[in-house]
């Protein structure tokens, strides 16, 4: 019954051990001593001639780390002899060796162990005797708290049998046992190894070399989700975004870490804001970095390398230039508009009309002469710097030639003159621009002389929007009449050639009709024109000339003029000459 009662045991204790073996880790101490109590039952071979008997034991285990420890044991059993008429006997067992576990820090833990000892066995009748032995066993400590433990047991003892009834061989002594264990001389357990014990930590987890609180969290101070220990790069700025050492990324290489970064694909070399935005700091459209011209003003038209255009060559960059056809070398104001104003310039403003009397046309012909050519070029050069103003284009001319073809030619000539203009100044807005031929209808001069007819082949180029010149002339006013340095990112030109406006040759002035039996005298040269008097009307013609402030119809603008051809043979006939003056 006694062997029945064993067998079911070990079975049970074996059951546990196996089940043990796969226990989860524990919260416990990592203790280096157990000191055992144990009680139990010897089960003898029948060699020896004894009764199984209960018995007990002292065992004590100390470890050399997690996974092997030295053990010595002292277990003690007093059995009776078989047949019982023999008397009673004493079985002490002495024993050390090594112990083994595969996980000491688990709630149950499997052992195996073995080693050597000695065996007494003092029988009455029988002198005592001492034999060395040998033992192996296996069992499981089952942890009921940081301090104690319940042990199962089982194991096998072998000595040489001598001074007993039975042969002098060797026997086998098989032992259970279960008990106590208490766990001594350790620290509490700390699994992770972060410095807070199992029993109070909080996050069980905590990769290794991890910084954690009091509560065995890790910290992560700049809030990367790298922990503090592991983070390479421990002040990290808050949002960016880190590599697996816990160090910014700066994919676009501007210094600003990705996450932070509201513009993650500047170019390289772009100089960019605290959110990794290019900046601007003159407006031009060319970012901070990649402009080489970084202080050019506001509103200025520039190249792929941030630095101003200057077409003019006047140190005011286009965009802002308000003259932008500024003769070269001629000195200007903030506004790019010259100091000093042209002959030409001075004329349209008193006057409101620019004059160009003996205006040379090829014989026959709507083409300009070269001499023609130059003057009506710097009249261009005017109206290119004034584009907001409308004016009218008049052709005049003298009392030579057939009488039917007057009109007619200085019509084509004057729109040959606005049509040459619009090829040297393509801006220029042709809807500002109209043109008249008036033949020799308005005549400013005597045509019985040289002089008189010369006054009288004249182009006008007559102001029609007086308020708008008015205008512009304050706003330029405005600007100064200081010549300015050239803008930064622009050579210094203006300043390096002049500081004033060389003195251009003045056109040919316009004379003032003689009284009647006398000479015209020639204007002075280089004297802006006199104020122009009304020009006289024939008192016979049916035209009359048209003045600043009156309206008249547009004519046909000149992008879309029909080609020109020659008067017909039956034009009504010219109205009658002027009365000689």
């Amino acid at each position: 019954m006694i062997r029945s009662c064993v067998r079911a045991t070990l079975s049970v204790a074996l059951a546990a051990v196996l089940a043990a073996s796969t226990a989860r880790v524990a919260l416990a101490v990592e203790e280096r001593v157990w000191l055992s109590l144990e009680a139990g039952a010897d089960l003898y071979d029948a060699e020896e001639a004894l009764r199984d008997a209960p018995a007990f034991g002292l065992r004590a285990t100390g470890f050399l780390n997690r996974w092997v420890g030295v053990e010595g044991l002292y277990h003690r059993a007093s059995p009776d002899q078989d047949p019982t008429t023999l008397g009673s006997a004493t079985v002490a067992h002495y024993g050390a060796g090594l112990i083994l576990t595969p996980q000491r820090y688990a709630w149950a833990l499997p052992y195996v162990y073995g080693g050597i000892g000695s065996v007494k066995v003092d029988r009455d009748g029988f002198a005592a005797k001492s034999n060395s032995a040998f033992h192996g066993g296996l069992g499981a400590v089952f942890r009921a708290g940081e301090r104690l433990g319940i042990r199962l047991d089982a194991r096998d003892v072998s000595y040489k049998q001598e001074n007993g009834p039975g042969r002098a061989t060797r026997v086998n002594e098989f032992q259970i046992s279960s008990g106590i264990t208490g766990f001594w001389i350790g620290r509490p357990r700390d699994t992770d190894e972060d410095g807070v014990p199992d029993k109070t930590d909080r996050c069980p987890g905590t990769p290794k070399g991890a910084v954690v609180d009091a509560g065995g969290c890790p910290l992560d101070t700049d809030k990367d989700k790298v922990f503090d220990g592991l983070d390479k790069c421990a002040s990290t700025p808050e949002g960016a975004v880190v590599d697996e050492k816990g160090c910014p990324l700066d994919s676009d290489g501007d210094g600003v870490f990705d996450g932070i970064d509201k513009c993650p694909d500047t170019a390289k070399g772009i100089l960019v804001d605290a959110q990794g935005c290019p900046m601007d700091s003159d407006g031009d459209l060319v970012f901070d970095g990649p402009d080489q011209c970084p202080n050019t003003p506001k509103g200025a038209k520039v190249d792929t390398s941030g630095c101003p255009f200057d077409a003019d060559l006047d140190g005011v960059p286009d965009g802002i230039d308000t003259c932008p056809f500024t003769p070269a070398g001629v000195a200007v104001n903030a506004g790019g508009c010259p100091v000093a104003l042209s002959p030409y310039e001075r004329q349209l403003l008193d006057d409101w009309v620019i004059r160009l009397t003996d205006i040379e046309f090829v014989v026959d012909s709507l083409r300009l002469t070269p001499q023609g050519q130059a003057r009506i070029d710097e009249v261009a050069s005017v109206l290119a710097q004034w584009p907001m103003l409308k004016l009218e284009v008049g052709v005049h001319s003298d009392n030579l030639g057939e009488d039917a073809r007057r009109q007619s030619q200085s019509q084509l000539r004057a729109r040959a003159i606005l049509q040459y203009i619009y090829s040297k100044y393509p801006s220029l807005n042709a809807k500002n621009y109209w043109y008249v031929g008036y033949g020799d209808t308005q005549p400013i001069g005597s045509n019985k002389t040289a002089e008189g007819r010369a006054m009288n082949r004249r182009v006008e180029f007559r102001l029609m929007n007086m308020d708008a010149l008015t205008k512009e002339r304050e706003r330029r006013e405005a600007l100064g009449t200081t010549p300015v340095p050239p803008a930064p990112g622009l050579p210094r030109k203006a300043q390096e050639q002049s500081t004033q406006e060389p003195a251009p040759a003045p056109p040919p002035a316009s004379t003032t009709p003689a009284p009647p039996g006398q000479t015209p005298a020639p204007a002075a040269a280089k004297e802006p024109a006199p104020p122009i008097p009304p020009a006289p009307t024939p008192p016979d013609s049916t035209r009359t000339a048209p003045s600043p402030d009156s309206t008249r119809p547009a004519p046909t603008p000149p992008d879309s003029i029909p080609p020109a051809h020659s008067p017909p043979d039956s034009m009504a006939p010219p109205p009658p000459p002027s009365p000689a003056k």
